[in-house]
């Protein structure tokens, strides 16, 4: 059968008919205390308790086991009718050898329980049939009738509906759990995305998509102490758009906002994943290098430049924006605050200077 639940109907399969065949040791046990009696008080022959009693109804009952053990293991059918029609045939064999025990009928009870492992309403409602059937075709024997009153009968009758309710009851309560739960987890998924979305938008500057000024200072403090703690190299690169105010000035807000996040993308695209690239403030941006000597940081940002003064902007009618930067090394005892004073004071020297330039310092 197709398996949507996420069951293994294979182990609960293995483990139902194990059940069934402990029900069928204990029968035969009882059998045998029973020929043992029927040695001791009855002068009759016990040949007729053992071929009636233990070896016809133990014969059948493992031929039942058997045909569904093939189903089960060797045609890897793994149906909950299958095991409560077997449990059912089970029980009827013990109800109709042993008619003269009462209450033995409460037995059909046993396959009906199979449906709260499969948590299947359908497979509860196909047992209470055919164990309500089994019940009445019992009751037509002769022998059965015989031994059990109308009133037993009813009373037998009633009980299997008792049961069916119950079960019925423990499934839809459990159906109530497992949507509640199913509930409960989507909210919690909902809420982990929310929370996740937070905790980026405190992070990341919504123009641009980088970190942002307080992310950066973060990120600045946890690499400065491993820089002094594990002699990390390190380096702060800040960059400044040439003459941005005017560019605003001139083509507007909006256009500026296009240019800024055009630059953060060239930007992103000349760094290695190791590195923190943040916007500072306004048109200024951040890049924090690891692993790196300051000759290979200062390719980094000598190229990302490059590559910003290459790109036409249609809004500013096909020119090209410049940018400044400053590229400090950091070197023990600087604290962050400094290191990020020195590569500012880079980045103004390089404004002085003629911009569109890398100023660095060891």
């Amino acid at each position: 059968m197709n398996n949507t639940s996420g069951m293994d109907y294979k182990y609960w399969s293995k483990k139902i008919l194990e059940f069934y065949w402990l029900i069928i040791a204990i029968t035969i046990f009882g059998q045998f205390i029973g020929l043992l009696l029927t040695i001791y008080f009855s002068l009759k022959d016990p040949w007729e308790f053992i071929g009636m009693k233990i070896l016809l109804p133990t014969s059948f009952q493992l031929i039942v086991m058997l045909i569904c053990i093939y189903f089960t293991t060797i045609k890897k059918i793994y149906s909950p009718k299958l095991l409560m029609v077997t449990g059912t045939l089970v029980a009827l064999v013990i109800i109709v050898i042993h008619d003269s025990v009462p209450g033995l009928q409460v037995l059909l009870l046993l396959p009906m329980s199979v449906a709260l492992i499969f948590f299947e309403k359908k497979s509860l409602r196909f047992s209470f049939i055919i164990n309500i059937i089994a019940l009445i075709s019992v009751y037509l024997l002769p022998s059965v009738r015989a031994s059990v009153t109308e009133f037993e009968f009813s009373s037998y009758l009633l009980g299997l509906v008792a049961g069916y309710v119950i079960f019925l009851a423990i499934l839809q309560r459990g159906h109530e759990v497992l949507r509640n739960l199913h509930l409960a987890n989507e909210k919690e998924k909902e809420l982990i995305a929310k929370s996740a979305m937070m905790e980026r938008l405190s992070k990341v500057d919504a123009l641009t998509g980088l970190y942002n000024h307080k992310t950066f200072y973060e990120y600045l403090e946890d690499l400065v102490e491993q820089s002094k703690v594990y002699s990390m190299q390190l380096q702060l690169a800040i960059l400044d758009i040439d003459n941005f105010k005017g560019t605003n000035d001139m083509f507007g807000h909006n256009v500026g906002d296009i240019v800024l996040r055009r630059v953060a993308e060239a930007i992103v695209q000349n760094v290695s994943e190791n590195d923190i690239v943040a916007r500072y403030g306004g048109e200024e941006f951040a890049i924090i290098l690891t692993n790196k000597s300051l000759e290979e940081a200062y390719q980094v940002v000598e190229q990302a430049r490059q590559h910003i003064s290459t790109i036409l902007h249609s809004e500013l009618n096909e020119t090209a924006v410049t940018v400044s930067i400053g590229l400090k090394n950091y070197q023990h005892p600087l604290t962050r605050l400094s290191l990020f004073k020195q590569a500012d004071a880079l980045l103004y020297e390089a404004k002085r200077s003629g911009k569109n330039k890398v100023v660095f310092s060891k």
